[in-house]
């Protein structure tokens, strides 16, 4: 009964990510509590044993110890106690999964509600308005979410469970076929380029990159041709419509700009410089967990560039967590780097008619892209953001299981 219930609240967790914040934290909060409970009461010690969750439960103990010694220990602990919610998050759902019903039934509430937000997201952009009457943004569009402007970042991670989910339609036939995956790329390309969010729609280009890199033996060059060629034309068709979306990135800078090292642009660059300010003022533990906010108003932290964050992942480690933090930060980067290298010259002898293989390529990449450290990004320790980011890492757990029984 109680693994009924958990299966149901993760089954709202992707609905409720899109229309309330609160709902979707206050549902992982129950699916962690309920697990470790549940888990703990079967005596099925071993799953938390996973060499992800170890890793994560490191992470985790490290956020409690640092936020001690903290710019504000109140502020800090409060983010900190409770994270360990997302680790067991991602763990439930490697458990849940194994289930095919329950898998399946997932997959397809992924498929239906990024279709339907994709097809509103286009009303909104030719229309001005959404089907539930939210007005877009001049270059920006925000479909169900309406003042968030994070539609594009919901979209880059629901990406490769969308990819995922064409495995477990009845109907293979239509979503499988080579032209229907063409044409759901294409549109979801086009999709994330009228969001008008820059970062976004940069990181879907070089996830798709990393998929033809990886795949090169299996990928079909007439279809990626046609959908670049779609795409363009999409985009060309979209700048006649509304000329502020192409506008919007086109007012990205050179990195090289009158000799100076221009990083984005120029408001990352203060953002970034007072990050490195925060650093040097304590460069083995930092500033403390969500204290850059407060702390960046001193003089000597250049409160130019003062945010409720640094809009980077690697800053923002380092400003708030210290040499000690950005460890965890880079074992992290650099493990995934290395899963996509060594399933790369491994992909011959690997690859099977499942396609499992695909499944875990698709999710690597995304947690890859998700902590790049060269790119702008949002508040790494926001609830929304971690749900999104921690989501995906159960259905890794699950394929990297299934490939290793496999072999």
């Amino acid at each position: 009964m109680i693994d009924k219930i958990q299966k149901w609240f993760i089954y709202l967790i992707p609905i409720s990510l899109v229309f309330s914040i609160l709902v979707a934290d206050a549902l992982v909060s129950l699916v962690a509590i309920l697990f470790a409970i549940s888990q703990t009461y079967k005596k099925n010690y071993n799953i938390f044993l996973n060499k992800y969750f170890l890793f994560f439960f490191i992470f985790w103990i490290y956020l409690i110890i640092n936020s001690f010694f903290s710019y504000n220990i109140e502020v800090s602990l409060s983010r900190s106690l409770p994270y360990i919610r997302f680790g067991l998050l991602f763990l439930a759902i490697s458990y849940f999964v194994s289930d095919t019903t329950f898998k399946k039934n997932l997959f397809k509430i992924i498929f239906f509600i990024v279709l339907i937000i994709c097809i509103d997201s286009i009303i909104q952009y030719f229309f001005g308005y959404n089907l539930l009457g939210y007005k877009g943004h001049r270059s920006r569009i925000s479909s169900f979410f309406n003042e968030e402007l994070v539609l594009g970042r919901f979209l880059l991670s629901m990406y490769p469970l969308v990819l995922i989910s064409i495995f477990y339609f009845e109907k293979k036939r239509i979503f499988q076929n080579s032209y229907f995956l063409t044409f759901l790329v294409s549109i979801y390309m086009f999709v994330i380029y009228i969001t008008g969010e820059r970062t976004a729609f940069f990181l879907f280009l070089m996830i798709n990159i990393f998929f033809i890199i990886f795949l090169i033996d299996r990928i079909n060059l007439k279809n990626t041709i046609l959908i670049l060629i779609i795409s363009s034309l999409l985009i060309f068709i979209s700048t006649k419509h509304n000329k502020h979306t192409i506008e919007r990135y086109l007012t990205i800078k050179n990195i090289f700009k009158s000799g100076d090292f221009i990083i984005f642009t120029q408001i990352h660059e203060k953002h970034y410089l007072t990050a490195l300010k925060i650093y040097e003022s304590n460069k083995i533990l930092g500033s403390g967990l969500k204290t850059f906010r407060e702390i960046c108003k001193k003089p000597e932290f250049n409160p130019e560039g003062c945010s409720t964050h640094p809009h980077n992942i690697f800053m923002q480690f380092l400003s708030e967590l210290g040499i000690l933090g950005i460890l965890f930060y880079l074992i992290s980067f650099l493990y995934f780097i290395s899963k996509l290298l060594i399933s790369f010259f491994k992909r011959k002898t690997i690859l099977g008619e499942n396609g499992n293989f695909y499944k875990k390529i698709f999710l690597l990449s995304f947690v890859l892209i998700s902590i790049w450290p060269l790119s702008p990004s949002g508040n790494f320790f926001n609830n929304w953001l971690s749900i999104l980011t921690y989501f995906p890492v159960g259905f890794l757990i699950y394929y990297e299981k299934k490939l290793l029984n496999k072999s």
